[in-house]
């Protein structure tokens, strides 16, 4: 489980055709849920993008900050 974390992407990538994320995109996972621009992702595509950003670590660098 990944309680806090956020990454951002290293390079422009497009985790299915129909989304296109450029260089320094920022996602951020709080208790397994993945959020873009502060918004949570829509239920139906969660396992695409948690799968996407947990499998590709080359494709992110790590952006966690302590508060």
């Amino acid at each position: 489980m990944i309680v806090a974390k956020v990454v951002k992407l290293t390079e422009d990538s497009k985790p299915r055709k129909d989304f296109d994320f450029k260089k320094g995109q920022e996602f951020e996972i709080v208790m397994d849920v993945v959020y873009i621009n502060g918004f949570p992702v829509p239920r139906e595509l969660q396992p695409l993008f948690y799968t996407w950003i947990t499998k590709n670590p080359k494709l992110f660098k790590d952006d966690t900050r302590q508060w």
